[in-house]
């Protein structure tokens, strides 16, 4: 069975560019992408995705915020926070709210894809 991913990044550019390389791998299906947490939060929990990559800056609620909310709504989901940060602050804080990792944006897709699986 595939696994289900969902995107949650307002950069539309970069939306597409991870949608791309979920929906062109073998054993991956995407489940949704969102622009913002608020459109997010309000879809996910029907979608149920086994992974969630999620932007830590998000407009609006943060990308921390919304894995806080959503966790508890989906404890079987694996949050991915997305960053270009790579300080300990944005990192503690999305591990605290429920996050499993982090990843930073220009990770290459191989190794994108490879944490998705190991993960899951």
């Amino acid at each position: 069975m595939a696994i289900a991913v969902s995107i949650v990044e307002d950069d539309v550019q970069t939306r597409k560019i991870f949608a791309s390389w979920i929906n062109g791998a073998s054993g991956f299906r995407l489940a949704g992408d969102w622009g913002d947490a608020e459109k997010a939060f309000g879809a996910l929990p029907a979608r149920k995705p086994n992974v969630v990559l999620m932007d830590i800056n998000l407009p609006g609620m943060s990308g921390v915020e919304a894995v806080r909310r959503l966790k508890p709504l989906l404890p079987d989901t694996q949050f991915v926070m997305l960053t270009v940060y790579e300080d300990a602050d944005h990192i503690y804080n999305a591990l605290a709210a429920g996050a499993t990792g982090y990843l930073l944006k220009q990770t290459p897709r191989a190794e994108l894809l490879g944490a998705v699986e190991e993960v899951h």
